[in-house]
């Protein structure tokens, strides 16, 4: 079997991802991570995801307000802008 680039690439980067699953989690070798790991509950994770949905839906409406918000600021220094051209023409 012949190793090409675009596995070579995806080795190391799952190998990096392992390490620095480790590295988070305090361990000394990556085989001890099952060790500290716990299964949770799907009902647990309900709740989790359903805040994070939530959590997403508020961001979205935020980012929807502050793109109103910049576009009005925009306008408003395009007007200032034409303003001071105008009073410098003057």
């Amino acid at each position: 079997m012949k190793i090409t680039q675009q596995m070579l690439k995806r080795l190391i980067n799952e190998e990096r991802s392992r390490l620095q699953e480790t590295l988070e989690m305090g361990l000394k070798h990556p085989s001890d991570t099952h060790k500290k790991t716990r299964e949770v509950q799907a009902k647990d994770m309900s709740s989790t995801l359903e805040k994070c949905v939530d959590y997403y839906k508020t961001c979205c409406i935020k980012e929807g307000e502050l793109k109103r918000e910049l576009k009005k600021i925009r306008e408003m220094k395009r007007r200032l802008k034409s303003q001071m051209k105008d009073a410098l023409e003057d």
